[in-house]
């Protein structure tokens, strides 16, 4: 029994919670792929890794500005990175750039995954993003989700603790019985400290932002995941 059966044989839990964003969906290449279909950035100019760079940092520091609802984070994001690329920023595509979150695309494994995992566990979504940029982008989901906490709902970006409580309190559940998924290394931290387990989905390296959080194990997709939950709970 590898590290991940085990926590999912031994915790016994009844559900998961997921950041949606580099969890469920693919945000690094749905933000690139907008970016360059809104400003038309060539990649003899940028590319695809560098503008994922300068989003993540970017992204960083406004959120830390407590600047709600998310949409204008993503314009602020979209006009700094333009004025570096091109000079300028133009209201008008920085407007277009939060609109596209819904479109971004899936990971291939998700859906499968998330019909799986669904026999066994409720799923639940916390994410930093806004009501309706969310509300557009579960309908890419084929199943639904028992609660969906926002960072709009809450005035709180992860990984501070206060939508992670709100999360518990609606979930109504202890938390030792919930387990967070989540490809941000970040998230471990509040997850753990309110009693949750935590799960890091390592898709890439990328996925270790800096912070030292130490998670209860790692997967690498979510494939591993459902065959880990499938193993324990047949044990």
């Amino acid at each position: 029994m590898n590290d991940l059966e085990k926590l999912l044989h031994d915790a016994k839990p009844t559900t998961l919670t997921f950041d949606c964003y580099g969890t469920l969906v693919d945000w690094e290449g749905g933000a690139a792929r907008a970016l360059r279909d809104i400003y038309g950035y060539p990649t003899e100019l940028v590319s695809d890794d560098a503008l994922i760079d300068m989003f993540l940092a970017l992204d960083a520091v406004e959120i830390r500005k407590n600047i709600f609802p998310y949409s204008e984070v993503l314009k602020n994001v979209a006009d700094q990175i333009a004025v570096r690329l091109l000079g300028h920023a133009d209201p008008e595509l920085s407007d277009a750039f939060p609109k596209s979150l819904p479109i971004w695309p899936v990971f291939a494994e998700t859906n499968e995954a998330l019909k799986q995992l669904a026999k066994h566990f409720r799923l639940a979504i916390i994410s930093n993003v806004d009501d309706d940029l969310l509300s557009e982008t579960l309908q890419n989901f084929d199943v639904g989700f028992d609660e969906v906490v926002t960072s709009q709902q809450v005035q709180c970006y992860k990984p501070d603790a206060p939508i992670f409580e709100q999360a518990i309190c609606r979930l109504d559940e202890t938390p030792a019985r919930i387990i967070h998924v989540a490809e941000g290394l970040c998230e471990a931290r509040p997850a753990r400290k309110l009693g949750m387990h935590s799960i890091w989905v390592k898709r890439s390296a990328r996925s270790d932002d800096g912070s030292g959080a130490t998670p209860d194990v790692i997967s690498h997709n979510l494939v591993e995941l459902v065959e880990a939950a499938q193993r324990a709970l047949a044990t």
